[in-house]
């Protein structure tokens, strides 16, 4: 299914991409010294392939909101039923709000509803941060680990923009996966030129990946048409999510 996918995408990207996808990622991940110990941790030999493909957008949210290098460490914490990022020290300093403020202010920045700037199409992010992590990052209560959750940075990431193609480094380093996230991020990109570019942009972006939708399940492939049709009644993000839970199906 894979190979097919891989294949059914070519048919459909022969020139039709205006620039590279812009893709958020992790500061740290591309070397730069902005851990809580201003400890090196690139991937040099990743972000070598990726930078072939997508336009990065480097990103560090503790560093954003004010908080220096080195810092005292954050970590998620449950507190009467919420996660919050709190110091590991100093529980005291609370950093939750300023972090999700931080990601709206991005995410209004690189929408498409800001056509100053290009649209974010995907993200790169480090396992395990308090702010980054995506699945993997611990909570705890009491000074006990509960569970694992998101960042609070990556929360609201997939909360506002569920579409986005989202996935940690580590995820990455399997060629594979990382070839499905420069697809999810390089079908984002055009679902938004070709919407962004005329009304009736979404039959039309419909029309034009019909190679890539023969690969689904006909009653999905049902319901994804019949969602471009009435998409002059729904905002275009309803299509793109829908589309996008569709692919990241298929791949696995």
């Amino acid at each position: 299914m894979k190979n097919d996918l891989a294949q059914a995408y070519l048919l459909i990207n022969r020139g039709e991409m205006q620039a590279k996808p812009l893709v958020g990622i992790s500061a740290c991940l591309c070397g730069d010294r902005v851990r809580y110990d201003g400890r090196e941790k690139g991937l040099p030999d990743l972000i070598a392939i990726l930078e072939k493909q997508l336009e990065l957008l480097k990103v560090c949210p503790e560093v954003a909101i004010g908080m220096g290098v080195p810092r005292p460490p954050i970590q998620l914490t449950l507190n009467q039923g919420v996660v919050e990022a709190r110091g590991i020290q100093s529980p005291s300093h609370h950093v939750t709000t300023a972090l999700q403020n931080y990601a709206q202010s991005l995410i209004k920045s690189h929408t498409h509803l800001n056509p100053d700037n290009p649209v974010l199409c995907g993200f790169i992010l480090k396992s395990r941060s308090p702010s980054c992590g995506v699945g993997s990052t611990p909570i705890y209560k009491n000074d006990r680990q509960t569970g694992f959750g998101s960042g609070v940075f990556s929360q609201q990431l997939q909360q506002q923009l569920p579409w986005l193609a989202i996935a940690e480094e580590e995820t990455l380093l399997e060629p594979k996966h990382l070839q499905d996230f420069v697809m999810q991020s390089q079908v984002v990109q055009l679902f938004w030129q070709s919407t962004l570019e005329e009304k009736s942009g979404i039959a039309n972006f419909h029309k034009q990946i019909s190679n890539l939708l023969d690969l689904f399940p006909a009653s999905l492939k049902s319901k994804l048409t019949q969602l471009a049709s009435d998409s002059a009644n729904r905002a275009p993000q309803h299509y793109l999510t829908r589309l996008m839970e569709a692919l990241q199906t298929a791949q696995q």
